[in-house]
């Protein structure tokens, strides 16, 4: 009791500091990208939103630019998105599924992801079938190049799950899909911002981000990346006269880049706010990045197993991502959770909802996440471990 006396005493001192932990849901907003923000919206009011729109189109030119040379990508292969479920639904959505089809998903998909193939099978009679797992709880990729060997119409994989550090092996399955000639849909919520992506090497047939979370880019903005062989099978049904312009007469015509996925309207604030965010992230350069989030999450794992009833989640042979959770015998994820928003840890809570097909198949409940960045500090890396040491050594 005498650490959180301390700590409670030092906050009514001191002004209150939010140690943050929660990047896999959305990180803290860059600096750069507040400032891109105001400077747009004083003009908006000064000379309307049209007016300056138009005045940054160089700067929404640069952003299509910036995100794909973060992916290794083109940018007429770039569309943007309000985030990555819209995205992704979007994608999905855009495809003909009129005559049914067979997707093939694994237990750690998104649940959102999940619930959209859901209404695709209720709707149009889709086959949605689990890809098995191997004894680490990742693909199975000897199952998958099995299921492959019958007709499907996708693939879809959460490269890196938001219930656990696990990272799937995505290339490896890329391979597999182009070998069967299968589309594969990358979901890389997780990944783009702490990860190297390439999506030459992914092989993927599309792929879905957001700005919000390891960009640390606004709420609101995402973007996809569709191979140019795909960009054809796709048809959304909401398109306008940016995306399906009128050509003449009775004629409108899909736009022949990726573009066709977009919408007229959109927050060019928000835009160029996630253009300054991405700009910020690759002067520090993903490598650096990468390597900082993954010592800092090292050290979270190796420090939380040696507190006591703190079962930490691990990945076997696989690769681990920036993502920490575990469980507790004698604290719910909840109540851990609480306690330290009061005390300044922003943590999050990983639901059955986020991942339910692989938190019903290991029987899980609810999990306390941590998901530092590339630049918290070890001051606070320390300050979030002796508050979880305090807290369940209390009965």
């Amino acid at each position: 009791m005498a650490l959180l006396a301390d700590i409670l005493f030092s906050h009514l001192l001191l002004p209150f500091v939010m140690h943050y932990f929660n990047h896999a849901a959305c990180g803290p907003l860059a600096d750069a990208a507040l400032q891109a923000m105001y400077i747009y919206a004083q003009r908006e009011q000064k000379i309307g939103g049209y007016g300056a729109a138009k005045e940054a189109q160089a700067d929404i030119e640069r952003l299509y630019r910036s995100i794909a040379a973060t992916i290794h990508a083109l940018p007429q292969d770039i569309a943007l998105t309000q985030g990555n479920s819209d995205g992704w639904s979007r994608i999905v959505s855009a495809m003909d599924w009129s005559d049914g089809g067979r997707i093939l998903a694994h237990r750690t998909e998104w649940g959102g992801n999940l619930g959209v193939l859901m209404q695709l099978s209720a709707q149009y009679g889709v086959q949605v079938e689990e890809i098995p797992s191997d004894s680490d709880g990742a693909m199975s990729l000897d199952a998958l190049e099995m299921q492959l060997r019958t007709p499907a119409s996708l693939v879809v994989l959460t490269w890196m799950p938001a219930n656990g550090p696990l990272v799937q092996p995505a290339e490896a399955v890329g391979d597999l899909c182009a070998q069967f000639g299968v589309p594969l849909l990358v979901d890389a919520a997780q990944a783009v911002g702490q990860w190297p992506v390439d999506v030459g090497r992914l092989q993927c047939s599309a792929l879905t981000a957001p700005g919000r979370k390891w960009l640390c880019g606004p709420r609101g903005t995402g973007f996809v990346y569709i191979h140019p062989s795909f960009l054809c099978r796709l048809r959304p049904l909401s398109a306008d006269h940016f995306s399906r312009p009128w050509q003449y007469g009775t004629t409108w015509a899909y736009r022949g880049d990726a573009r066709r996925l977009e919408h007229s309207e959109a927050s060019i604030a928000l835009r160029l706010g996630l253009g300054a965010a991405i700009s910020a992230w690759s002067n520090l350069g993903v490598e650096h990045i990468h390597s900082e989030i993954q010592k800092r999450a090292d050290w979270l794992r190796t420090e939380l197993e040696a507190l006591p009833s703190i079962r930490v989640q691990r990945t076997g042979r696989h690769a681990s991502s920036g993502i920490v959770t575990f469980e507790c015998a004698s604290h719910s994820a909840a109540q851990l959770h609480r306690r330290l928003n009061e005390l300044g840890v922003e943590a999050a809570i990983s639901p059955i909802a986020f991942t339910p097909w692989d938190m019903q198949a290991r029987g899980l409940g609810e999990l306390l996440r941590l998901s530092p960045g590339h630049d918290t500090s070890y001051r606070s890396l320390q300050y979030c471990l002796d508050a979880l040491k305090e807290l369940v050594s209390q009965t």
